[in-house]
Formats: structure tokens, C-alpha cells, sequence
């Protein structure tokens, strides 16, 4: 594999630093993780990754990129030193160059919820083909769009670019970046709307990823959701994809999702491109993200019976609806993230299971600004819908309109996740089935490990 190299790092950034030129570019931006050969980039978040430069170089970096005026004071760590004006503008710029220097076609993905396990899909859809490439996580910002980009090689055949975003630009921003040349928005829903200010302004900066391919290349589109619809209206090439069908005023390409079935787990099986899929992931997300990944496959040349096989065979990333068992406790591990579509998505897959009781352990959704108590409260209304027997609400929204809400499930309230982790124990019981998400900020990953260690 092509990386770049500290040698093209050099000549990029006008650099006289001593360095080895053909040793390969691998970039680090925390100090405490830095492997030998790395580069640090000093860049600065909650802290100026500058006071962490001496730290990394000692650490066995072989290089850190910093601002002019930095010096560390030592000879033997300055020489290592690639200065530049400002860190973070030269990782995006040298990210845009390296892009340029690739051959490969680039995939964005974007959407409100569904964009990691739609990007996992994917990636499993072409497992067994050279030299594709994918986000890592959810390096999705400003910095790890970058990041992805600068580990991608010169002879990759497709990069899979995953996006988030806050607020309208965002998407705009990366795509300058990672020029992708195919786009997917999975949904357009109510998340970050404190930052993007409504639901017009969210489709207005999910659609930029549309925007970007309108002209160059194709539109990935779930039909199903009228909002991605209308932001890929200028779109030039689109092909939909959904689990009815092709909708009559739909003149471009379709692939449907049939015979769509839940088993006792609420994993789904369907029908698509003539292949049957059984996923291993539960929930109708997990299907709307699968039927993407064939999509995304079949405009790539992979053959839909590799395709499905693969997709059947993948698992969740972990804190992203994996089932995790604890004894004789089966949890639903959903805290990685959250919002009032994924949130009733989650309640949805919970009702489709089958189960003795049924326990959900929920936090605060963040980021929503004005809709905040209306958005809380409407989960806690579906707690009976979804065949809830005991709700623990954690967060002080969950405690705002848990108090005032009347439903049959019984509730537990808590303002915060270390009240409530002490009295799982007594809350949850062997045989128990309990979901857990919130947002991440919420920190609900120790409720799944205090479970896990008191009942395994």
C-alpha cells in the first residue's frame, strides 16, 4: 500500500525538518495513545495539543506538526517539528491534497440516524474486495474526515467517507474534502436541532451531501423518507431503494426490500436483488441500512449473492444495538448515541422481540433545543406502545417530563446515571430483556458494564 510519506509531508508543507522522507505518513492526535513512527498533530480541542508535543516526541514520534511560533526548547525535538500557520487548516488542506492524488471513487454518507451501521454494511458488502476503504469508527468531523483520507492509500479502488454534521455548511465543508463522486443521506430527522436551529435547516445541510454529487455523479436515496426525496430533487443520476414499491413518480433507478420478516429476536430477513439476507443485527434500521448496502454494491459491480452473504455475516459495532448476554439477562446495547427517530427505532425493535419482561434503561437525548420536552416526552408515552414493564429514565430532561407523564409502565427516575447504577441490581432481574440508549454524553455504557458484572 501507497501512504503518503513524511517526504511528501515535507515538500507539502515547505519543511526542512530532519525526517526519514520514505517512511509512511501515520497521524496520531492524542498523545497518550502516540506508537513509534506516528506523527503528532498538535491540534487544539480542550486542550492545545502544543503542551502534549515533548510528550509525544519522546514517546517515539517521528515527527509533530505544529504552529510557527511553537518551539519545544530542546534541539533534538525541534528537529522534528513541521511548522505550519495553523495545524488544523493544514491537516484539511493536506487531507484535500492527498485526495486529489487518489484514483479512487469516494462514497459520502450522511443522514440524521442509521449513517455508522449503513457505512459497517457497506464496508461488509465489499469484504472481499481489494482495496476498499472506510471511515474508522465514527471519525466523522472536520478531523477525522481528514484523518480517514491521509490512511487511505494511492491504490485504493473505493473510499467509504462517513459525515456528520451540526450545522448547515458542515456537509458542504467535507465534501470539498472528500470529494465524493456517489452520496447516501439514510434519514433526515430531528437531531442536533439546538445547532441547526429546525427541521428545514437539518435537511438543508444533510441535502449538501446531494448537493455536492448532483451534477457528478449518483444520488443514493431512501424513498421511503420524503425529506431525502425532496433534498435530492436537483440530483441528475439517483437510484432509490425501499421496502415497498417503486413509487409512481419515481422515474429512476429502485431496488425493493421484500418479504420483509422479524424473527423472536427482531433480526430481520428479506428478499433483495432476488437474495435472501438474514442479519444477525436486530431492528428495522438494521433492514433499512442493509437494503442500502446492496444498493450501494450493485452500483459498484459487486455480485448481489456476495453481497448478501456478506451483509448476513456482519455484527454491529459495539454500543450500536449489539445484544450482549449476562446470565440469564439478555441486553440490548444501544448507548452509543441517540435522538427521537433512532430512540423510537430502538422502542420499536424492543416490541418486536420476544421476551419475559421487558426493562428499558434511557438517558437524556442532547442537542435539541427548542424541541427537548416534547421529543422526551413522546418517548415516554411509547414506553406502553413498545410492551415496557419497568422504564429507569435517567437525565434531568427524562426526570422533567417523567414527572409529569401518565403511562402504565412503571417508572424509576434518576437526574443522573450515578444515582441510578447502585439500584440496577434490585431494578433488573434474571430473564430480564433490557434496552439501554441515550445520548453518548449520558455515559449509559456503564449501566451495560454494571449489568454485565453483577449479573455474568
Amino acid at each position: 500500500m501507497m501512504l503518503p510519506t513524511l517526504g511528501w509531508l515535507k515538500a507539502e508543507t515547505s519543511s526542512e525538518s530532519e525526517l526519514p522522507e520514505n517512511a509512511p505518513l501515520h497521524v496520531s492526535i492524542d498523545s497518550r495513545k502516540i506508537q513509534p513512527g506516528e506523527t503528532f498533530w498538535a491540534l487544539s480541542g480542550t486542550r492545545d495539543g502544543h503542551e502534549f508535543v515533548e510528550q509525544a516526541i519522546r514517546a517515539g514520534a517521528a515527527a509533530a506538526v505544529v504552529k510557527r511560533s511553537f518551539s519545544a526548547g530542546d534541539p533534538d525535538i525541534d528537529s522534528k517539528l513541521i511548522a505550519v500557520d495553523d495545524p488544523m487548516c493544514a491537516l484539511t488542506e493536506l487531507a484535500r491534497r492527498w485526495r486529489q492524488a487518489l484514483k479512487c471513487r469516494a462514497l459520502g454518507l450522511t443522514g440524521s440516524v442509521g449513517k455508522t451501521t449503513t457505512k459497517d454494511f457497506t464496508l461488509a458488502a465489499f469484504a472481499n474486495e481489494q482495496g476498499v476503504f472506510a471511515t474508522h469508527g465514527n471519525f466523522n468531523n472536520e478531523i477525522g474526515v481528514p484523518l480517514t483520507i491521509l490512511r487511505t492509500p494511492r491504490d485504493a479502488a473505493l473510499l467509504i467517507c462517513e459525515m456528520g454534521a451540526a450545522r448547515i455548511g458542515d456537509i458542504a465543508h467535507l465534501c470539498s474534502v472528500a470529494l465524493p463522486d456517489s452520496g447516501l443521506v439514510t434519514a433526515i430527522a430531528d437531531a442536533h436541532t439546538e445547532s441547526f436551529g429546525s427541521i428545514e435547516n437539518v435537511m438543508r445541510g444533510k441535502g449538501e451531501l446531494y448537493d455536492f454529487v448532483a451534477r457528478r455523479g449518483t444520488a443514493f436515496v431512501p424513498t421511503e423518507d420524503m425529506r431525502c426525496v425532496q433534498a435530492s430533487t436537483a440530483c441528475t443520476k439517483k437510484i432509490g431503494y425501499g421496502f415497498h414499491s417503486q413509487p409512481n413518480d419515481w422515474e429512476s433507478g429502485y431496488v425493493q426490500g421484500k418479504e420483509l420478516l422479524f424473527d423472536d429476536e427482531a433480526c430481520a430477513n428479506f428478499v433483495a436483488l432476488g437474495e435472501r439476507i438474514k442479519l444477525c443485527v436486530p431492528g428495522r434500521p438494521a433492514a433499512k441500512a442493509a437494503l442500502a448496502a446492496m444498493t450501494i454494491a450493485l452500483h459498484h459491480g459487486i455480485a448481489p449473492h456476495v453481497a448478501a452473504q456478506n451483509i448476513s455475516a456482519a455484527r454491529p459495532a459495539s454500543g450500536r444495538a449489539s445484544v450482549k448476554k449476562a446470565g440469564d439477562v439478555t441486553i440490548i446495547d444501544d448507548s452509543y448515541n441517540a435522538n427521537p427517530a433512532s430512540m423510537r427505532a430502538a422502542l420499536e425493535t424492543l416490541s418486536l422481540r420476544r421476551a419475559g419482561r421487558k426493562v428499558v434503561i434511557l438517558g437524556d437525548m442532547l442537542e435539541l433545543g427548542e424541541i427537548s420536552d416534547i421529543a422526551h416526552r413522546e418517548v415516554v408515552e411509547e414506553l406502553d406502545h413498545a410492551g415496557v414493564s419497568l422504564a429507569v429514565l435517567i437525565g434531568p430532561r427524562m426526570s422533567h417530563v417523567a414527572a409529569a407523564s401518565i403511562v402504565m409502565t412503571q417508572l424509576r427516575i434518576y437526574p443522573t446515571v450515578e444515582q441510578a447504577l447502585p439500584t440496577l441490581s434490585q431494578l433488573v432481574k434474571p430473564g430480564d430483556l433490557v434496552l439501554v440508549k441515550a445520548s453518548r454524553g449520558m455515559a449509559l455504557d456503564r449501566a451495560v458494564k454494571r449489568i454485565e458484572e453483577q449479573f455474568s
